[in-house]
């Protein structure tokens, strides 16, 4: 059952949890509930800049877990969403990557949007999310305060100690416009800082006053892009379910595994703050890149979600 499903998770998820169907629909329940504390403009701007393969799903989820307060907030995407498709794709998948078929009533909300499953019911193992938890300050600070962009900038602040309006723009998916504009705001507080630096300004927050508050004692929490990583972790998936991967030898994996790490991944991995870098793949050559991309992506998958 997901204890916390911000905006980039559920972009990832799209994909991912399309092969544990209980987990999806926990997902979908979770959303019923907290679904409000998601930002839509931002989930635009991640689908717009990091190229996630899950938006037909997205907008199937919104349909089905509208609500009279949620609806407002994704009505706006479900317009602007790719055309349902002609005929219905199997939404689920087992391990084994085989679709699983319908054995009851079709659910009428995702047949709108081209995917075939069976009827979704609630099973009741959702909750609203817990406060306590470090991993749910981002929905905290949702709460508290709107979900707005100050929101993304408190955690930012937090986690790094200062930055620049621009680099919270770019990390935090919101128009440069948008996070100048709330810093000068909120630099009026009392509680956000600013020093200039030959051509450019840095925000911070006034020592100790918020992070005892939000993060306790303690926390190690870090700052992680999880647009980037999730997007190059799904690119990462995609490519490792193509069914004609296994019948290739292992040069030519190798090769079509090179070019995606070219394309993007690598430069989102590097980019995204989770201290995995790939460097320069000439340094594997042929066969050799499989093993070192496996144990990096092992490593990768420790830190970010704890040993499996």
């Amino acid at each position: 059952m997901p204890k916390t499903l911000p905006d980039a998770l559920l972009l990832f998820s799209c994909t991912m949890a399309r092969y544990d169907a209980r987990l999806f629909d926990a997902i979908l329940e979770w959303l019923q509930i907290n679904g409000r504390f998601n930002s839509v403009p931002r989930i635009k701007r991640m689908l717009k800049e990091e190229s996630f393969a899950g938006e037909p799903v997205l907008l199937a989820m919104a349909s089905a877990t509208s609500t009279s307060e949620n609806e407002a907030r994704w009505v706006r995407m479900k317009r602007a969403g790719p055309k349902a498709r002609r005929r219905g794709a199997p939404l689920f998948f087992s391990k084994k990557g085989t679709p699983l078929p319908v054995v009851r009533e079709p659910d009428p909300n995702f047949a709108r949007y081209g995917f075939v499953r069976d009827r979704f019911k609630a099973r009741d193992v959702a909750e609203s999310f817990r406060p306590e938890l470090p991993s749910n300050l981002l929905l905290r600070l949702r709460a508290l305060l709107g979900v707005n962009a100050r929101c993304e900038i408190f955690q930012f602040l937090l986690l790094n100690g200062h930055g620049s309006p621009r680099a919270m723009a770019r990390d935090c998916y919101y128009y440069p416009a948008t996070i100048s504009k709330a810093l000068a705001e909120m630099s009026q507080s009392g509680f956000v800082v600013s020093r200039t630096e030959g051509r450019h300004r840095f925000y911070s927050l006034v020592p100790q006053t918020w992070e005892d508050l939000l993060l306790g004692n303690g926390s190690d929490m870090e700052w992680i892009v999880w647009p980037r990583l999730f997007s190059a972790l799904e690119q990462i998936w995609i490519f490792l379910d193509e069914p004609k991967l296994g019948g290739q030898s292992g040069l030519a994996q190798s090769s079509a595994l090179r070019r995606i790490l070219k394309r993007s991944v690598a430069s989102q991995l590097n980019r995204s703050g989770s201290n995995i870098m790939f460097g320069d793949e000439s340094a594997h050559p042929a066969e050799a890149l499989i093993p070192f991309f496996i144990d990096q992506v092992r490593g990768l998958l420790d830190r970010a979600f704890g040993p499996s």
